[in-house]
C-alpha cells in the first residue's frame, strides 16, 4: 500500500553508495547487484516489491540459523527500505556431501511442528521446511544431490516464489472475514426492511423502507466493489503457488506431507473463505 518506486530506487542508491557495488542489470523493474561478498535483486511488481540476497557458503561453512546472506547488509539500509514487509524468508542451499537427507529428518522434532520434506527436481535434490516464522522469516533447506546451477537457481527461485505468492494470497482472508460479518448484519437488516415492507401503513412509511433498501444496496455494492480486486488477486496468487509447487516436480518422502499436501491443508480453505 502507498507503494513507491522511486523512493525504493533512492534507497537503492543509497546502497550503491556506501557499499562497492556493481551494476549487473537494471531497468524500470528490476536491479541486480555484485557487492562482491553478496548479490542482490530487486524486482518491482504489481502490488509489491522483491528483495533478494544471496552469497556463497564458505567451504566447511557450519549449517548455522543466525549465519544468513543479510549478515552481510548493513542494518540501517534495510530498515531503510520504503514500505511494510509482507513475507521474508531464508533459503539455504547446500550439498549433500555435506548434509545427508537422513541427518535432517532424523532432527525433526517428534512433536509439535508438522515438517513438509520432498524430492524435487526429479530427485535431484530434497527440500526441508516447516512453514513457521522464526524472528519474522520462514526457512528452506535445499539438499543438492545432482542438480545443475541452472537447476539449483530456479528451485530456489519456485521456492521463494511460493512464500511469497502463498503469503500474498493469504491478504485476501482477512478481508473475506470482515465481508462475512458484514454480510451478516446486512442480511439481518434486509430481514427487518422487508418485515417493515410487509407493515408499512401509509406512503410515508413505504418512502422510508424504500430509503433504507436502497442505502442498504449501495453499500452491498461499495463492499462488492471494494473487494473485488483483492479476491481476484488472492486467487490469482494462489494459482501462481499451485504452479510453482508442480514446477518443482516433487516426490513424497515417507512419513512426511508434500509441499501440495500442506498447502491443500492451510492455503485452500482461506481461499475457498475468500471464494465464498
Amino acid at each position: 500500500e502507498g507503494l513507491n518506486a522511486q523512493d525504493e530506487r533512492d534507497n537503492l542508491t543509497r546502497l550503491c553508495q556506501t557499499s562497492v557495488c556493481q551494476s549487473i542489470e537494471s531497468s524500470d523493474t528490476h536491479l541486480m547487484l555484485d557487492a562482491g561478498s553478496y548479490r542482490m535483486r530487486w524486482e518491482l511488481h504489481t502490488e509489491f516489491s522483491s528483495y533478494t540476497f544471496t552469497r556463497p557458503l564458505a567451504v566447511g561453512e557450519p549449517h548455522n540459523l543466525d549465519s544468513t546472506a543479510l549478515n552481510a547488509i548493513l542494518p540501517e539500509w534495510l530498515a531503510a527500505i520504503p514500505g511494510q514487509l509482507i513475507v521474508a524468508t531464508h533459503v539455504e542451499l547446500r550439498s549433500t556431501a555435506e548434509m545427508s537427507p537422513e541427518s535432517v529428518t532424523a532432527g525433526f522434532p517428534s512433536t509439535g511442528r508438522q515438517m513438509v520434506a520432498v524430492q524435487v527436481a526429479d530427485g535431484a535434490a530434497w527440500v526441508f521446511t516447516d512453514f513457521m516464522f522464526d524472528n519474522g522469516f520462514s526457512r528452506f533447506l535445499v539438499l543438492d544431490a545432482s542438480m545443475t546451477q541452472r537447476q539449483a537457481g530456479r528451485a530456489v527461485q519456485r521456492l521463494v516464489e511460493i512464500e511469497t505468492y502463498r503469503m500474498m494470497a493469504l491478504l485476501g482472508l482477512p478481508v473475506a472475514k470482515e465481508v462475512g460479518r458484514w454480510l451478516n448484519g446486512a442480511e439481518n437488516e434486509l430481514a427487518e426492511l422487508m418485515d417493515h415492507i410487509g407493515q408499512a401503513r401509509s406512503p410515508e412509511d413505504e418512502r422510508a423502507v424504500l430509503a433504507s433498501l436502497s442505502k442498504l444496496a449501495a453499500e452491498v455494492e461499495h463492499s462488492v466493489a471494494r473487494t473485488t480486486f483483492r479476491f481476484a488477486a488472492a486467487h490469482a496468487y494462489h494459482s501462481l503457488v499451485m504452479q510453482r509447487i508442480d514446477d518443482l516436480r516433487e516426490r513424497r518422502l515417507s512419513g512426511f506431507p508434500t509441499l501440495n499436501e500442506f498447502m491443500q491443508r492451510r492455503l485452500l480453505p482461506a481461499m475457498d473463505t475468500c471464494a465464498a
